[in-house]
């Protein structure tokens, strides 16, 4: 794995076990990497219609676009979640200083936000 995304989740993961009311920092760290990754998923269909834009692009129906949005999340938990890695990053990334902290933190931050937000910037970009 990337040494970002070792990033990313020890960043994640960090934040939430900080969360009093997270009982399960493990599961949300899954959720928002899956909820990141279908944003990204979401942006491959309008690129590829603003850079072919007479190539057809299949309809996927609701069943089994949601279907697929499951097995996604669940693979995600199968792909992402190991407890003995994910300790290992934290042992990695426990002496950053300060200023590289803040300089992950808006990278880390950066990201989650552009990827969430990437199919509405697209949309609004190539409408």
């Amino acid at each position: 794995m990337g040494q970002f995304y070792k990033y990313i989740i020890y960043r994640l993961y960090g934040w939430f076990k900080k969360m009093r009311y997270d009982r399960s920092p493990d599961a949300s760290v899954i959720v928002v990497l899956a909820l990141v990754h279908w944003a990204q998923i979401f942006s491959v269909p309008i690129i590829i219609k603003k850079l072919w834009p007479s190539i057809l692009l299949p309809r996927i129906l609701p069943p089994y676009f949601f279907g697929f949005l499951l097995l996604f999340s669940v693979a995600h938990y199968f792909l992402f979640y190991n407890k003995e890695k994910w300790a290992s990053y934290e042992k990695e990334f426990e002496d950053e200083s300060r200023a590289d902290r803040l300089k992950g933190k808006f990278f880390v931050l950066t990201y989650l936000i552009v990827s969430a937000f990437s199919p509405i910037l697209l949309v609004v970009l190539f409408t």
